[in-house]
């Protein structure tokens, strides 16, 4: 059993979110709509740097009550460095 209920799965150029439960061969539907079979062969080191798909991502932060990606600042939360820059 899965900790999180979606894991992510390169398909068709992006990083989409899919049930977690699910193995190889099974039929699934991606977060954001996709049709795909779950494949035998583990994703290439290449794959795992596809983009996140944005529509799965928004819809499992929904699920999960995590907040969007990039979080909101407040003004008060922003904060400003003031570092010398010198110069040789």
């Amino acid at each position: 059993m899965s900790l999180r209920p979606f894991r992510w799965l390169p398909h068709n150029g992006k990083r989409h979110a899919v049930p977690a439960e699910l193995v190889p061969r099974d039929a699934a539907t991606t977060l954001c709509g996709e049709e795909l079979v779950i494949p035998v062969q583990r994703a290439s080191s290449l794959e795992w740097c596809w983009p996140t798909c944005t529509d799965c991502d928004s819809a499992w932060r929904r699920v999960e009550r995590i907040p969007a990606f990039p979080r909101q600042r407040t003004a008060a939360s922003k904060r400003t460095w003031n570092i010398p820059i010198t110069t040789g």
